[in-house]
């Protein structure tokens, strides 16, 4: 009966303690849960959230802008599209917001001038190029550049790449005498305006398949104007190429254009701001590597405009090497945000450096220690018999080991130094430097070192024994 209150109570403990050391545990596995869903392996884009400058709403960059966000939204990231007037504001935007980051990438025209303390980088190019198209009403008399003379053009939105590209082409030295007057408008507005006659042109910078451009040309009855000089302008640009519009391509039925037009074409980039992080840059090639099956076969770029020379990012120029991001890129972005993944081998060696420097020099340090400590059980031997062991100095008699006062003074000094020797490898064995399992041959030399005091001590506390019965005496 007596036993069964103990008993009781030991298995009450024993229970309490197992309940404790359990609810402690599901709590550390809570937490690294939530580290992990905040910092562990990606699966999709939930750690994309970026925004991108296109132009404007009826534009093309808007298009594809919009398809890549909806993409990543399908798998959980967030791409903001911001409508802008173009390319010219895309760049201002982008270089003026880099300490705040409020934008992070933006599409532009190739061409379109950047300036170099922008700090912008290039993440590619887009795998079809854009066209300028001359709209005009149909049954137009513009058939050189000559014919343009005193006419009217609408060249889009202010700080459009549009609008700088033709003040550009217009501003040639040639070309300047002809006293056209460009004006700025609305992508839609200038094409009524041509329409009603108030505009002789109007100017457009996008794709050739662009859905806007089938349905103003339907719309309001334009037709395509190609100078037939216009191949000797465009040889005097080199990020400009020549392009042709077949017969009938934006209506067979009424043959929109009725034969086949030459048009300039250019480039779209795709740019990043410098405080875009690099899981996002990748996650945006990866979008659009998925959205436009040529783009990473046409990356990276030759060359650009001389007005637009950016550096290929490193982020990027890795994502065309292989077709595909790396296997940090993908699956852990928030660690490719810290350092990029070709500087991890470096990170890795340096470490290693490190750690076989430290083992290096532990091992220095606990060979000096070494033999001072042979030095020091050499000098105890010196004072009875180099030939005997610690244990036999110790055992020796007293008359004969320590009778003269010199020896006991020797051997003092002796226990003075190895205190300061044992002092010095407990030192070392706490120190910061000494690698983890090293310790041991540290507390190895300190029990030898406390071998040979105890030996000294022996030898000391013999003298004294010995003098103590003579002063009685």
């Amino acid at each position: 009966m007596h036993l069964e209150k103990p008993r009781a109570g030991l298995l009450f403990t024993w229970l309490g303690k197992g309940f404790v050391r359990f609810l402690l545990v599901l709590i550390a596995a809570a937490a690294v849960a939530a580290v992990a869903a905040g910092f562990g392996i990606a699966h999709d884009y939930g750690y994309l959230h970026a925004s991108i400058l296109t132009g404007s709403p009826s534009g093309q960059y808007y298009a594809l802008a919009t398809r890549l966000a909806g993409r990543a939204e399908r798998e959980h990231g967030t791409l903001t599209v911001v409508p802008t007037a173009g390319s010219i504001e895309n760049i201002k935007r982008l270089a003026a917001g880099r300490g705040h980051c409020a934008e992070m990438f933006a599409l532009i025209q190739d061409g379109t001038p950047v300036s170099a303390d922008a700090r912008l980088e290039l993440l590619g190019r887009l795998p079809k190029p854009e066209s300028l198209l001359l709209l005009a009403r149909q049954g137009h008399a513009f058939h050189t550049f000559g014919d343009l003379r005193g006419t009217s053009i609408g060249i889009g939105p202010e700080d459009s790449g549009t609008s700088y590209l033709m003040h550009q082409l217009f501003e040639d030295s040639d070309l300047r005498g002809l006293d056209v007057h460009l004006t700025n408008h609305g992508l839609r507005e200038q094409a009524e305006l041509v329409a009603q006659g108030k505009l002789d042109l109007a100017a457009f910078v996008m794709p050739e398949e662009a859905e806007f451009l089938y349905t103003v040309i339907r719309q309001y009855g334009l037709d395509i104007v190609s100078p037939e000089d216009l191949e000797g302008l465009i040889a005097r640009y080199p990020w400009l190429s020549l392009g042709r519009i077949p017969a009938g391509r934006y209506d067979v039925v009424r043959a929109v254009p009725a034969a086949d037009k030459q048009v300039a074409r250019l480039g779209t980039l795709v740019i990043a701001s410098p405080c875009a992080k690099r899981a996002d840059r990748v996650a945006l090639l990866m979008l659009l590597t998925a959205e436009l099956p040529g783009f990473v076969h046409g990356n990276p770029p030759g060359s650009t405009s001389s007005a637009t020379v950016l550096p290929l990012a490193p982020s990027a120029h890795q994502f065309f090497l292989t077709g595909e991001p790396e296997i940090a890129d993908r699956y852990f972005p928030w660690l490719v945000n810290l350092m990029s993944p070709a500087y991890w081998v470096y990170l890795f060696m340096a470490v290693t450096i490190l750690f076989n420097g430290m083992k290096t020099y532990s091992r220095f340090r606990l060979w000096r220690i070494d033999a001072a400590r042979e030095k020091l059980a050499t000098d105890i031997k010196q004072l009875v018999d180099p030939k005997l062991t610690h244990a036999q100095i110790r055992e020796a008699p007293a008359e004969i080991v320590m009778a003269a006062a010199k020896k006991q003074s020797a051997a003092q000094s002796i226990i003075d130094r190895l205190a300061v020797l044992r002092a010095r490898c407990q030192r070392h064995t706490n120190s910061f430097i000494t690698p983890m399992g090293d310790e041991m041959f540290y507390r190895y030399q300190q029990s030898l070192i406390d071998e040979a005091t105890t030996t000294v001590g022996a030898l000391l506390q013999h003298s004294k024994t010995q003098q103590s019965p003579n002063r009685i005496d």
